[in-house]
């Protein structure tokens, strides 16, 4: 049985890290598709403190409509703590990391500063054994950018965000 409350790290204003409140919030939903993971561990990227800031470096019509409070965060590692009946790759007890909701979620809908997380499934990976969780949750944002800029076809398109 999951909580129906945890500990997360909370936007209640636009501006720099002291607009970040450690308190109670809901638990997320779980839905078809998706797991709850308990986090272990996150990572902070560049997106984490444009949204924190309300992405004021791109012009405004670009700007993302933010509903707060919200949670910031997109890449976690942690353990499967519940899983939706459709689900057959992951188990409760499972080591996973992801990047979650990206791009999608940067408007606040990823939340990964937070106890628990609702993933979809498709974008989660078991933890290789031979990584703890700190460096899982490390990961994959900057995995992405090294692929993007090294690999990707396009990479030399202006871009206000890098």
């Amino acid at each position: 049985m999951l909580p129906t409350t945890m500990k997360a790290v909370r936007q209640h204003a636009l501006g720099g890290p002291d607009v970040l409140r450690y308190e109670d919030a809901p638990m997320p939903a779980a839905a078809a598709g998706e797991v709850i993971v308990r986090v272990h561990a996150v990572g902070i990227n560049p997106p984490d403190w444009y949204l924190r800031e309300g992405y004021r470096m791109l012009p405004p019509e670009w700007q993302p409509k933010l509903s707060l409070p919200l949670i910031l965060g997109t890449d976690i590692s942690g353990v499967v703590a519940w899983v939706a009946d459709d689900v057959t790759q992951f188990a409760v007890g499972d080591s996973v990391y992801a990047m979650v909701r990206f791009p999608e979620g940067l408007a606040g809908g990823s939340q990964a500063y937070a106890e628990y997380v609702s993933v979809p499934a498709s974008q989660l990976a078991h933890k290789p054994a031979g990584i703890g969780h700190m460096h899982a949750a490390a990961t994959p944002m900057s995995l992405l950018t090294a692929w993007q800029f090294l690999v990707a076809p396009g990479h030399d398109a202006p871009n206000p965000l890098q």
